[in-house]
């Protein structure tokens, strides 16, 4: 049977749905919900504000002992953005003894001691805040300097000759006069690589070169 509210004289003594359900919970043991929840004051920290933009050369200067504490090279320091909201872009790179690329976990490692490094640059909050973005060279990385070469020992190399020609060769080692390079030969798909014999390529015949992505890489320098 459905409840029907008694009638009276008066509106107010017939309780309306919303009072009945409320009721009901009650009756049930049911807490109704709150209406208005009571909470502490929330104290919010301070906001960075800063009085400047961060330059290129202070964070050339802060970072320098991170470098060299990783054996690393700063392969590139950029500032883009608003002056009020700039971001930091950092990439570096093994030096050119090592061939092995650097991990996520060392980028992380080397990512945080940057930023402290920083921080201690900015003992008085004078800094504009910043973004921080720490990287190394990506997995075709263009091939500008001898470094560069040295580092990619062992790697496959994409070179575009001064006439547009354009191939693909190993890096055996790098010389005063130019790479040491196995081209590779035109086989047919599914037959295995194959290299012609290693010589030296003038510097003055490379027009551009880069890192090819290859999963045949030796594991070792190539002697």
């Amino acid at each position: 049977m459905a409840y029907k509210p008694k009638r009276s004289g008066s509106k107010k003594s017939a309780p309306n749905a919303r009072a009945r359900r409320a009721a009901s919970r009650v009756a049930n043991g049911v807490n109704t919900p709150r209406t208005r929840v009571e909470s502490e004051p929330v104290v919010e920290a301070p906001v960075r504000v800063g009085t400047r933009a961060i330059r290129e050369e202070e964070v050339a200067e802060a970072i320098a002992p991170v470098i060299s504490e990783f054996s690393l090279v700063l392969e590139g320091l950029k500032i883009s953005g608003p002056a009020a909201n700039r971001t930091v872009k950092i990439t570096v790179d093994y030096t050119a003894e090592r061939t092995d690329s650097l991990s996520l976990d060392s980028l992380a490692e080397i990512s945080g001691a940057i930023s402290s490094a920083l921080d201690r640059a900015d003992e008085n909050d004078e800094f504009f805040p910043y973004e921080l973005e720490v990287s190394s060279p990506g997995a075709t990385r263009a091939l500008t300097e001898r470094r560069h070469w040295e580092r990619a020992r062992t790697r496959l190399i994409a070179v575009t000759a001064p006439d547009g020609t354009e191939y693909l060769a190993r890096l055996h080692e790098v010389q005063d006069d130019g790479p040491v390079l196995a081209r590779k030969k035109n086989t047919k798909k599914g037959q295995k690589e194959s290299y012609h014999e290693p010589s030296l390529l003038p510097w003055e015949n490379i027009a551009s070169a880069h890192v090819e992505i290859d999963f045949n890489s030796p594991a070792e320098p190539v002697e």
